[in-house]
């Protein structure tokens, strides 16, 4: 297929702010697309080269990025810079420039779909000395060959820039609409592959079949089952009955995935941090009693082996971002995690089996030890033992507790109404930083604010909901400025845009309606409470989240 093709869908889909819509031109390219290259596809409507749990990256920054159409187009860099700046847009500064270019191209060619891919896979590929050099000479030989629009869509891409709002919720539905399949069955099987691409591309060939066929397989993540807020504990009780209580440990959610001796450890947001967590790896190598399973629990860092008090979750933080040198941060930061449920065991999924069954399941194939050990649990329908319980958890210095419906069963994927979480502060917000602006004085050399936004799943879209400068401690203003200098997108004056990557969990005084954010609501007065790292901007909370904590 012609890349020009894929690109003319791109300014269809581009053209159009309606939902519906954009479904239907998505739909009816699937419809006609050859089986072989909708995972492409669907990965590039999305402004990705890879599935969401892939672990490769291109490794592009604006700067190479900028040099290199300097190059192709035979112009000063400080004039593509200064177009950049006056379009807001690296891709259709590209468009311009290389249209009007000044160089004489001597090898190009007609640019289709699996060309680029393949340029843009090895990208991924590269790395250590002369990395550079040599991505450049890729990128340049996709802008050389490149016609019309297809720059502009190149660039936005290698960038993460695409931005087309094409969400999870308008890919699903288009391939529920090309194929005539159930959207049950498409969620059903993106959850547990989490690779859209995947899925549209087996219905294609198989029909509804293909997708009920689809089963989770140890070492590639799925998308966890997310829980409700509760006010209170006799709140629960009152609701549900009997059920289980369980710590709200404080730490960061992880997927163990088992197969013989092979373990994979997953985050929330399907990354993978099996290196920086030897001694769990190892711990789930000799203490699972079976050949493969798939497991979930929380890593919390704690003060010493032997004293289980949780440490701030920044330095299960630094744990998680360390990627050399594990040994010495494994020594000053311990680690123990804390199991509480179990999906797979040895080629079964469990996730229909009930829920009080499943926690016996998993204390069966788990042999506890000081690091690798079941969640602790009360099961009651009497209030004051689970307020007894609650306490208790908060008296660890732990967040609160869950509280699990016994006979649910596991909807991987979906924020459901039998597992609940119970904590006493007051909801906090997950929110994606999608812009900075530095500081001033002493701190002009530090982020000093920054722009917070909420998701939505259907578009892909981050709607602004406020700015937030306070709770953050010089040394934090260092830090996330270093952070942040890798996410940026473009800079106007004082202010910067930010590629939607980090999660700041805030806290505020009271959601007010605005028509100064996107959101149209506005937080007075946030706060930082921490940097969520377990978290991608897909689990950023939603405006509809926003909307249930007014109603209350």
């Amino acid at each position: 297929m012609r890349f020009k093709e894929l690109t003319d869908v791109f300014e269809k889909i581009d053209g159009t702010s309606k939902r519906l819509e954009k479904t239907d031109i998505i739909a009816e390219f699937l419809g006609k697309t050859d089986d072989y290259l909708i995972p492409t596809l669907c990965n590039f409507l999305q402004g990705r080269v890879f599935p969401l749990w892939s672990e490769r990256e291109l490794g592009v920054a604006q700067k190479l990025m900028v040099k290199c159409i300097s190059t192709v187009s035979g112009r000063a860099e400080k004039e593509i810079e200064g177009e950049v700046k006056n379009l807001g847009d690296t891709g259709a500064a590209a468009e311009k420039v290389l249209l009007t270019k000044k160089q004489t191209t001597l090898y190009s060619r007609t640019l289709n779909v699996e060309d680029v891919e393949n340029s843009l896979k090895r990208l991924a590929d590269l790395g250590g000395k002369g990395s550079q050099d040599k991505k450049m000479a890729y990128i340049k030989e996709l802008l050389s060959s490149a016609e019309g629009n297809e720059a502009k869509f190149i660039v936005r891409i290698i960038l993460g820039e695409l931005r087309l709002g094409v969400g999870d919720g308008i890919v699903r539905d288009s391939i529920v609409k090309a194929f005539e399949v159930p959207v049950e069955e498409v969620e059903r099987a993106y959850y547990l592959t989490s690779d859209l691409g995947e899925v549209a591309r087996t219905v294609k060939i198989n029909g509804v079949s293909g997708l009920k066929e689809i089963s989770m397989e140890p070492g590639r993540p799925i998308k966890v089952m997310l829980a409700q807020k509760k006010q209170g504990v006799r709140e629960a009780v009152e609701d549900l009955g009997e059920a289980a209580y369980e710590i709200k440990y404080d730490g960061a959610r992880v997927q163990i995935h088992k197969k013989g001796d092979e373990v994979v450890l997953y985050t929330r947001r399907l990354e993978n941090v099996t290196d920086q967590f030897p001694e769990i790896v190892n711990a789930a190598r000799d203490h699972v009693k079976v050949a493969a399973a798939i497991i979930e629990g929380e890593i919390v860092a704690i003060t010493m082996m032997g004293d289980r008090t949780p440490r701030p979750f920044q330095d299960l933080s630094r744990r998680i971002k360390r990627k050399y040198n594990i040994g010495e941060v494994q020594k000053k930061i311990p680690v123990e995690v804390n199991l509480f449920d179990v999906l797979y065991i040895d080629g079964e999924n469990t996730l229909s089996t009930p829920f009080s069954e499943r926690r016996k399941l998993l204390k069966k194939i788990i042999d506890a030890t000081a690091i690798f050990r079941v969640a602790e649990q009360k099961v009651t329908a009497n209030p004051d033992i689970a307020e007894n319980f609650y306490n208790h958890a908060l008296s660890m210095k732990h967040e609160g507790v869950m509280v699990k419906v016994l006979n649910a069963p596991y909807k991987p994927g979906s924020r459901v109404g039998y597992m609940y979480k119970v904590k006493p502060i007051m909801e906090t917000l997950d929110l994606v930083v999608v812009g900075a602006t530095w500081g001033e004085g002493r701190r002009a050399n530090w982020l000093g604010s920054y722009l917070l936004a909420v998701f939505d799943a259907n578009t892909g879209e981050f709607q602004t909901i406020g700015r937030m400068a306070t709770g953050l401690s010089d040394q934090q203003l260092e830090e996330y400025t270093e952070l942040f200098k890798q996410y940026i997108i473009r800079e106007s004056g004082q202010d910067l845009s930010i590629k939607p990557h980090i999660i700041f969990e805030v806290a505020y005084e009271e959601i007010q309606k605005s028509p100064t954010y996107d959101s149209g609501y506005a937080l007075r007065f946030p706060r930082l409470v921490r940097l969520r790292d377990d978290k991608g901007p897909q689990d950023a909370d939603s405006l509809e989240r926003v909307e249930e904590i007014l109603k209350k």
